[in-house]
């Protein structure tokens, strides 16, 4: 083997293990990026819960009785769902991995479904009239789960 194939081989090898560093930090960024976010959505969901009113959680899944309707119950649905619409953004554009959106959606699911969303989501559409998308998104579950919209 002459210089000048020495030289080329090596030029090469450093091209590929440069191609494979840049697709390895691009992964290990967005694995970062992800975990942060799922972080900090976890962080504001926990400071949501605190707002509701006192069990008023609870009664979510409660078929049997529903809390009484007050401001305090209303705004506290709101900022849930304004979060829901934003993680249903960031999953929409693939800002989101769908692993991390498939764990949101599921318990998502079940909270839109319930009485308590179903009952608040019929004076609270109002507010997503200008994100269509999430709007549909929201009454598409809940006919889904034969709740009248």
């Amino acid at each position: 083997m002459d210089l000048d194939t020495t030289v080329q081989v090596g030029t090469l090898l450093s091209i590929i293990v440069g191609i494979i560093a840049f697709f390895w930090g691009v992964k290990s960024y967005n694995q970062q990026m992800n975990t942060q976010v799922f972080l900090t959505y976890t962080q504001r969901i926990e400071q949501i819960m605190d707002s509701f009113p006192k069990d008023a959680w609870d009664f979510r899944l409660d078929l049997e009785q529903l809390p009484k309707p007050s401001l305090e119950l209303s705004t506290s649905v709101l900022k849930y769902l304004n979060l829901c619409s934003e993680e249903y953004y960031l999953w929409q554009k693939k800002l989101l991995a769908s692993d991390l959106w498939n764990i949101w959606e599921g318990e998502l699911n079940r909270t839109l479904r319930s009485p308590l969303f179903v009952r608040e989501w019929k004076s609270l559409a109002k507010e997503f009239e200008f994100y269509p998308e999430f709007r549909q998104y929201v009454e598409n579950i809940q006919n889904q789960a034969g709740q009248v919209v």
